[in-house]
């Protein structure tokens, strides 16, 4: 089996040490933006399992994609940020013919994304839309519980991330492209506009070290996308946080500067675009911040079983690169491996098996805990 990787940043390379130690494949193509970093980042991996292609690609040049592709069973997407460059992925992947994990968490482009639906049904590859922590193990999470109902009537992700963990460059771009300003939910069936760290607050527990935080409505596809895999839910929401709290003024603050900013920025005499100006200050400002790196998940979901009322929790705790490379990387060999038998746009909770993803993800490879509970 080949495989392909796209990108070796922090998630990147989680994601390559992953399908390198457990795919079981005889081939990967890494690919870069630098051939350096390619280079780089398969050195680091011990002898003995497959071999490593370094490759220097980038992924706006359609051709060049589409020869990297060709050829691969299947192919993780790590490049970011997602709303600049997921459409031009798919689309190559489904030329190519080859199945694709992507970390879509960009709301803006789930739409976008579902319009390939039917593309990639005619090309018979499976685009698994957005499996990394949230969206990814939390929608995997979702489908678990819902197993566990008859009817679902309410459904609540929610997520933590803390500022000594906030990826690289590309994962700052998104928070402040998506979460700091308009985001969507669902109440009483119908999609309803909010805002992003400002509405519909409440205090929730998560595991330790996180504990009880405040969260918040933020600009996420998981209510897009769970909307339509349990259409009969009358409350579809994602709420977040930051750790400190402090961060996420700072993504409202600096995303608005960077939608609003009339042209680029002087830095040392050179124009900086506005987003890639607000990303590098928001990572200065996490970089000055101490606290636990753990995040944390958490999925409520309310209906019924029997005839009677249940809520059904899960929770979970770990950090950022395990939890958003690993579970792209577990995925993609399902897919491989013909686990994963959907074709089309699919999110997770819509052709993943809970039981064989969770065991993979929290008993083999121990990515971080994971607690659930009943109450009837």
């Amino acid at each position: 089996m080949k495989a392909a990787v796209l990108g070796c940043g922090k998630i990147g390379a989680y994601a390559l040490r992953d399908l390198y130690a457990h795919g079981g494949m005889d081939e990967i193509r890494l690919a870069a933006h630098h051939l350096d970093s390619a280079r780089a980042l398969a050195a680091e991996l011990p002898p003995g399992g497959a071999r490593v292609q370094p490759r220097e690609v980038d992924v706006t040049d359609h051709a060049a994609l589409l020869e990297m592709l060709s050829g691969c069973d299947v192919a993780v997407n790590c490049v970011g940020p997602n709303y600049r460059f997921e459409v031009a992925v798919a689309l190559a992947a489904i030329e190519a013919g080859v199945h694709l994990v992507d970390l879509n968490d960009d709301y803006q482009t789930t739409e976008r994304m579902h319009e390939l639906d039917g593309a990639a049904r005619a090309a018979d590859v499976c685009i698994v839309l957005g499996l990394g922590a949230s969206p990814g193990i939390n929608n995997v999470l979702v489908r678990a519980a819902a197993n566990q109902l008859d009817r679902v009537d309410e459904i609540h992700t929610s997520w933590v991330m803390t500022a000594t963990d906030p990826g690289g460059h590309a994962l700052a771009c998104h928070l402040l492209h998506s979460l700091s300003g308009a985001a969507l939910t669902v109440q009483d069936g119908q999609l309803v506009r909010v805002e992003s760290f400002v509405d519909g607050g409440e205090r929730l527990a998560f595991p330790e070290p996180v504990g009880e935080v405040e969260v918040f409505h933020v600009g996420h596809p998981e209510p897009l996308t769970l909307r339509r895999a349990f259409p009969e839910a009358r409350v579809v929401d994602d709420k977040a946080t930051f750790v400190p709290a402090e961060v996420n003024g700072w993504i409202r603050e600096l995303g608005r500067f960077a939608r609003e900013a009339e042209g680029p920025v002087k830095v040392d005499g050179r124009d900086v675009p506005p987003m890639d100006f607000a990303a590098s200050r928001l990572l200065e400002r996490c970089a000055s911040v101490e606290v636990p790196r753990e995040g944390a998940l958490r999925v409520c979901l309310e209906g019924s079983r029997g005839g009677k009322r249940r809520r059904v929790f899960f929770s979970s705790a770990g950090l950022l690169g395990h939890g958003t490379g690993i579970p792209a990387a577990v995925g993609a060999t399902m897919l491989a491996r013909g686990v994963i038998e959907s074709r089309g746009v699919r999110a997770p909770e819509e052709c993943i098996e809970p039981n064989d993803f969770l065991y993979e993800l929290f008993s083999r490879r121990q990515v971080a805990t994971l607690h659930g509970w009943v109450e009837d």
